[in-house]
């Protein structure tokens, strides 16, 4: 048999059903569709202020910035690994007369030891700078070869000796000698990199081009 409710505990019950329509009355109808995007809209705001404050902070250290990237360009432009030329065809001119230079300087008889093909090509491999490349070829005893393969090697601005092949050969012989001496056919690539970015495409002209026969 039903219990009858006393007053006081039907205006408990009343009280209690009243707040829960409340609140689901809240959260349906105010909650997810008025106080959730407020809040969201609040931490957005939040956001953007931060956001604010650090590009005004970096904005405050703009001339700094800019002074220490004038200065790091400075010492880029005069770093003396890069050849000095500002153009391909002048760098690639100026590699073959340093070339020509360190073979003289270690070939006390020409005869001996000759430039005899310098060519150069540009690179179509993808690289941070622009590459100049010379093909050479030397008529040389090993005496003269190692000194001047070193100084290419080893002096400003820096250059790098790649794709080295040497045959033997016997049938130089010295003026007014009676005999053959033999002396090393060698073919290898010089090359260095101008101070500037290299080109998108590679330049069609991969091919040697402007390059000097044998002399």
């Amino acid at each position: 048999m039903a219990r009858t409710l006393s007053p006081k505990e039907s205006r408990n019950l009343a009280l209690a059903l009243l707040v829960g329509v409340i609140v689901v009355a809240y959260l349906g109808l105010v909650h997810w569709w008025f106080t959730a995007p407020q809040l969201e809209i609040a931490d957005e705001m939040q956001t953007l202020k931060e956001q604010e404050q650090r590009f005004r902070a970096t904005s405050a250290q703009r001339a700094e910035i800019e002074k220490r990237l004038a200065t790091v360009r400075e010492v880029e432009a005069s770093n003396p690994a890069f050849l000095p030329e500002h153009d391909f065809d002048a760098a690639a001119a100026g590699l073959i007369q340093r070339l020509s230079q360190v073979v003289s300087s270690h070939s006390t008889d020409p005869n001996r030891c000759q430039l005899v093909q310098k060519q150069y090509t540009r690179s179509q491999e993808k690289e941070p700078f622009e590459r100049v490349t010379i093909k050479a070829r030397l008529r040389c005893d090993w005496e003269s070869l190692a000194p001047i393969l070193h100084e290419l090697e080893s002096t400003s601005p820096v250059l790098f000796i790649d794709e080295v092949t040497a045959w033997k050969q016997s049938s130089y012989r010295a003026p007014g000698a009676n005999t053959v001496e033999s002396f090393l056919d060698v073919h290898f690539d010089v090359y260095g990199y101008i101070h500037r970015a290299a080109p998108g495409k590679a330049d069609a002209a991969a091919k040697p081009r402007g390059g000097e026969g044998a002399s």
